[in-house]
């Protein structure tokens, strides 16, 4: 199981001994200690769950990716599809897809980002409800009398 090597140290099968010192120099010019055999097993552990994690993640994104094309596809041959164009489509998902002040309204057969209804009532267009509206304010003692 374990090998032993000329300075007396022994290292488990499969050990990376270069990548080890190299760790080792690495750390010595940043005027950090040594690391430990050990401590550099667990460091490598960590290191491969790490790039194991972002491989399944590639292959995630790969595999969703080519599905999309796939419904892409599928959906340019359909006739419905060819005369309504992306009417049918989903623009988002929820409020974060669509930029403020904008929310995701559900229409029942499209969701897609819209203002909820400001600025087209009345048909008054919606640069109008910004303008300051000047309103007189009258103030009243605490009995009841204006000043």
């Amino acid at each position: 199981l374990f090998s032993s090597f000329s300075d007396g140290q022994a290292y488990p099968e499969g050990f990376n001994e270069d990548a080890y010192i190299k760790k080792n120099a690495s750390r010595q010019k940043f005027g950090l200690k040594p690391i430990s055999v050990e401590e550099f097993m667990m460091i490598e552990e960590q290191v491969k769950k790490l790039d194991d994690e972002m491989k399944d993640k590639a292959n995630a994104f790969a595999a969703s990716a080519s599905e999309f094309a796939e419904r892409k596809e599928k959906q340019a041959g359909n006739f419905l599809s060819k005369m309504l164009g992306n009417v049918f489509d989903d623009a988002c998902d929820s409020n974060w897809d669509c930029e403020r002040p904008k929310v995701c309204c559900d229409l029942g057969f499209k969701r897609m980002c819209c203002s909820s209804g400001m600025g087209i009532i009345d048909g008054i267009p919606a640069d109008r409800y910004k303008q300051r509206i000047v309103e007189r304010v009258t103030i009243g003692k605490p009995s009841g009398e204006l000043y």
